[in-house]
């Protein structure tokens, strides 16, 4: 595909897969980032992935990864670890970047830049925290092998982006995306969702 092909924002790569895209491609223009990281816990063993239930903040009664502001300077990996361990209990032990997104709100001059990790091994117990409530669910792939011992991934409780690049994750392919949605209504985080492209790298 060719370099000038990928949406603003993002970094040019010579190689890249798109796996998924829709909308215009009249991306919505930003002034600045804020850098954040989200990360998501699989038990590739058990078939499982672990999502957070936010009961306050931005993504507030949706399932979401485990996530949080990247301070300037500040080291993406560790504040990936720090933010999981704060919210769930979990210290990661592997942990590996995975994927960046771009995300533009219609009429927020601030687009959210995000890191995104995956980490298959940790210490620790999973426990409720004043912000999230975690759970698990089947991964795509305990679905299709017909034996789920849990439910599956709740993507009508997800940003509707998710159901695009959560898979990704699973399959722990690094992958590189572009999200904009539109105004929100009032008690709303997002408005819908307008255009996305994702690729894999």
């Amino acid at each position: 595909m060719p370099v000038s092909d990928v949406p603003p924002g993002l970094e040019p790569v010579s190689s890249i897969k798109v796996v998924a895209a829709g909308g215009d491609s009249r991306w919505l223009p930003y002034a600045g980032k804020a850098i954040f990281s989200n990360v998501v816990p699989i038990d590739e063993r058990e078939g499982k992935i672990l999502l957070a239930f936010r009961v306050d903040g931005f993504g507030r009664n949706k399932y979401n990864p485990f996530s949080g502001p990247i301070q300037p300077g500040s080291n993406p990996l560790k504040a990936a670890t720090r933010d999981l361990q704060g919210q769930c209990g979990l210290q990661a032990v592997d942990i590996s970047k995975l994927g960046k997104l771009i995300v533009v709100l219609e009429g927020n001059a601030i687009a959210l830049d995000v890191d995104v990790f995956r980490t298959t091994s940790w210490r620790g117990d999973v426990a409720d925290t004043l912000e999230v409530r975690p759970r698990w669910f089947s991964t795509p792939t305990a679905l299709s092998s017909g034996s789920p011992k849990l439910p599956a991934v709740p993507w009508d409780q997800m940003f509707e982006d998710n159901k695009f690049w959560f898979p990704l994750v699973t399959e722990g392919k690094y992958f590189i995306g572009r999200i904009d949605f539109g105004a929100p209504s009032p008690g709303e985080d997002v408005g819908p969702l307008l255009r996305y492209w994702f690729a894999t790298v």
